[in-house]
């Protein structure tokens, strides 16, 4: 077989170029200490890289919304501690104006720092977050309660998605709080974890709320009318029965009666707003046996209170647990990234010095022959 100088020229052309690029390619990782630098290095390898850095950035936008979620919630529990303390200050007003011998305070004195705690709680309820009122529902730009202490908000559940496929409320509304209408149902264990992934499940999911708006309204005032129809059957009771239904008289220059709010037979809930101002009402007529009957429904009032608050916390707790589950995911699609892209560097250094006496070796030998010439062969 005949080798001629061309060929061999060639072959040591190529084998030179083979070196070069091998050690331009141990050096790059050397200088990146990077294994995989573009998907031709390792296909595999990259995608799975490629995947977990997708995961990962989900994982973070995740912990963001669960920041906000938290500090959402912290605003709520801050609201709500506020609320018991005032609540707390109520009931030690109604102790006190309750007993004939109260520290030669009039009833009627009671009864202003009684109207500034319903100030106060009238300003919790529209407590914001930012520029979201906290207890509005969905209607966060509106101030959700008015002078009166009528609810003007709704029963939307503000939610945010803190895993993939699972979404958290970080609201509560003020008709639950403050109202205690439908309270038992804090939990989030009571509702649909559904969430509508199209528009036509987005137009049924409203269509049923409104729906059951509508039937709660309906309920609303059946009852009322039952009510009414049972005051009309009590009142031809005896009187002393009737003092004890817990109503009272408003201030001579208004007349009529008022009521100090009971709990709804369904929900077990106190209106706050009508608990204190029938609690006033009293305090201003000098009114005790409509004082001392106020007690129980600030007993009732403060533990709704404390049942949101105990909702608060266990939502907390589980945005705190979720989120260190996605830290430590963070933390484990980071190892494995390592794993299969970063380069091992002792073993990147012994490659590049062993290509780096390879291509010496193969320059030197080479010279030996690509540097003759035809005189050579003259002589």
């Amino acid at each position: 077989m005949r080798v001629t100088n061309k060929s061999m020229q060639n072959q040591a052309m190529t084998g030179i170029n083979k070196n070069r690029s091998e050690l331009a390619n141990l050096q790059n990782q050397a200088s990146t200490l990077k294994r995989i630098t573009k998907p031709s290095d390792d296909p595999t390898g990259m995608a799975k890289v490629l995947s977990n850095k997708t995961e990962n950035k989900n994982f973070e936008q995740y912990d963001k919304n669960i920041f906000y979620a938290k500090t959402f919630l912290e605003t709520t529990e801050n609201t709500l501690s506020q609320l018991g303390e005032a609540i707390v200050r109520a009931k030690e007003l109604a102790v006190q104006a309750a007993n004939d011998t109260n520290q030669g305070l009039p009833r009627e004195t009671i009864g202003l720092e009684i109207q500034q705690i319903y100030n106060s709680v009238l300003e919790m309820g529209n407590r914001r977050f930012g520029e979201r009122y906290v207890f509005g529902g969905y209607r966060t730009t509106e101030s959700p309660f008015d002078l009166n202490g009528s609810y003007s908000g709704d029963n939307g559940q503000i939610k945010v998605q803190n895993l993939h496929g699972q979404f958290m409320p970080i609201n509560l509304t003020g008709s639950q709080v403050f109202l205690g209408e439908d309270f038992k149902n804090f939990s989030i264990l009571n509702r649909d974890a559904q969430v509508p992934k199209t528009v036509e499940e987005l137009r049924e999911l409203k269509f049923e709320q409104e729906s059951k708006e509508l039937q709660k309204k309906l309920k609303a005032q059946n009852d009322l009318e039952n009510q009414k129809e049972n005051d009309n059957d009590n009142d031809n009771d005896d009187v002393s029965d009737e003092m004890s239904a817990l109503e009272l008289r408003k201030p001579a220059n208004l007349g009529g009666v008022q009521r100090i709010d009971r709990p709804d037979p369904q929900s077990q809930g106190i209106n706050i707003f009508t608990t204190l101002s029938g609690l006033e009402s009293a305090l201003r007529t000098n009114d005790k046996s409509g004082i001392q009957t106020s007690l129980d429904a600030l007993d009732q009032a403060f533990n709704q209170v404390n049942l949101a608050r105990a909702e608060v916390g266990g939502r907390m707790n589980v945005l705190a647990a979720t989120s260190d589950g996605i830290q430590r995911s963070i933390v484990d699609n980071k190892t494995y990234n390592s794993q299969i892209e970063d380069a091992d560097l002792f073993q990147v250094m012994t490659d590049l010095n062993k290509s780096n006496q390879t291509l010496e070796g193969t320059l030197k030998t080479s010279s030996q022959f690509m540097h003759q010439s035809l005189l050579d062969f003259l002589r």
